[in-house]
């Protein structure tokens, strides 16, 4: 079966405008929640906005306008991957998992530059090593945050707590970012069939990240709300 190498072409571009849209749906809900968000809801509020919104229309005016977004997509895995850690920063009880967590962050940051400066040329080529190390980072993170939840069992179903949609987003979303990336040099040889449900995939990815922190932005803002309402009613 073979596929036409600009219909690929034509589907990847309309994957990358709907992962563009589809950052507005949090980032509006974090808009009008904004005053009732949780110190990690403003962190995941932000990542929506520059991260997911911000800098993924840069990507696409540099890939539009400029014929180059590598350095753009860079900053964005760069800039999702702390804001997102951030989040996990307040939302850990642990001190000594808050200092790994900044430790973590330095070397993912000093890591990316040294890889981008030096390693590679970002006006020709992009290197999966920033994205693996994105999904290792935030992996990590969801899983020791889903460990401090077994660990200290809460009353609330898991389904109504912010930072366990977005964790399971997050993790769902990295998952499949290593799958890709690591293959990515030996799908260049493959066929046109497979970039296509790998190119799908990656859009679907993106829908569900962006609707689980739509989720987690909702209910952070809910639960705060809620909160600074009971503690108004008269005694």
């Amino acid at each position: 079966m073979g596929i036409s190498s600009d219909w690929l072409v034509a589907v990847s571009k309309q994957l990358n405008v709907l992962s563009v849209v589809s950052a507005l749906v949090p980032a509006a809900v974090g808009l009008m929640r904004r005053h009732f968000l949780t110190a990690a809801g403003r962190c995941l509020w932000a990542c929506t906005l520059l991260g997911s919104l911000l800098f993924g229309g840069l990507c696409e005016y540099g890939r539009i306008v400029l014929h180059n977004n590598l350095l753009f997509l860079r900053t964005q895995v760069w800039l999702e991957a702390v804001l997102i850690g951030l989040a996990y920063y307040h939302t850990f009880t642990s001190p000594r998992r808050r200092r790994i967590l900044l430790g973590l962050m330095v070397v993912f940051t000093l890591g990316a530059i040294y890889e981008t400066g030096w390693l590679m040329d970002w006006r020709v080529s992009n290197s999966p090593y920033l994205h693996v190390g994105q999904a290792v980072l935030l992996i990590g993170l969801g899983l020791a945050y889903f460990e401090q939840l077994l660990s200290h069992p809460h009353r609330v179903r898991l389904t109504r707590e912010p930072m366990f949609l977005a964790s399971v987003g997050s993790v769902l979303y990295c998952a499949g970012t290593v799958f890709v990336y690591v293959l990515e040099t030996r799908l260049n040889y493959d066929t046109d069939l497979i970039r296509m449900i790998f190119i799908l995939e990656y859009g679907l990815r993106i829908v569900a990240l962006s609707g689980l922190l739509t989720a987690a932005l909702a209910l952070d803002g809910q639960t705060r709300l809620a909160s600074v309402r009971a503690r108004e009613l008269p005694a």
